[in-house]
């Protein structure tokens, strides 16, 4: 029976020795790639690319004081941008109930809600014109009055989206269906929702 029991017995103890010497391998040299510490970030960046902007280009918001001074800034914009473009060009507000509003800013999370003044409108443009390359050139002609001008994600392409030093925002963009016009939209930087809010109706029909 002592006889028997030694072979075995020497066996167990070669087994437990393999099997010590194969782990410490494993943990010393894994196999396979090494899993990762850290959260590693699929699919792409998540936030959208953008060029610099211009140099010394930096933003000193011009806060409106009334709505009125708002709404006419906005459509100093707008026509500049008009009067800069071929002739024959026109903004029609039309289809956009009263042209424009003020609202509570996107961008704002806590506190009193500052406001906004925006308005919108479809760009009525001469037979032949190319859409496309009108977006282009609006952006161009922005950003030769130094403002900070991007095409941005997640909207419909193509667009230019045009930021000024004082803190207004104008931005062309193609519609949903190839060959219509673009829309055309100014943005007031944001401000204090008591100012005076009597402002004289938008004019449904901008020219240069």
């Amino acid at each position: 029976m002592t006889r028997a029991r030694q072979p075995l017995s020497a066996a167990l103890a070669t087994a437990v020795v393999i099997v010590m010497f194969v782990g410490a391998c494993s943990h010393d040299n894994p196999l396979g790639a090494p899993t990762p510490t850290g959260t590693t970030a699929l699919g792409g960046p998540t936030m959208e690319s953008k060029p610099p902007p211009p140099p010394g280009w930096k933003v000193q918001p011009a806060i409106p004081t009334t709505q009125q001074q708002a709404q006419e800034t906005v459509i100093a914009y707008l026509r500049k941008t008009l009067q800069a473009l071929p002739p024959g060009i026109t903004l029609d507000a039309a289809r956009y109930s009263g042209g424009a509003s003020v609202a509570p800013c996107k961008d704002v999370t806590s506190g009193p809600s500052p406001m906004e003044f925006a308005t919108n409108g479809d760009l009525r443009l001469p037979p032949g014109t190319d859409p496309e390359a009108l977006i282009a050139r609006t952006g161009d002609i922005w950003k030769s009055w130094g403002w900070y001008v991007y095409e941005r994600d997640g909207f419909y392409k193509p667009n230019r989206f045009g930021y000024s030093p004082d803190g207004y925002i104008l931005q062309i963009m193609a519609r949903y269906k190839p060959g219509y016009p673009p829309s055309l939209q100014g943005i007031s930087p944001c401000f204090p929702p008591d100012i005076p809010d009597d402002r004289s109706p938008f004019p449904m029909i901008l020219t240069g």
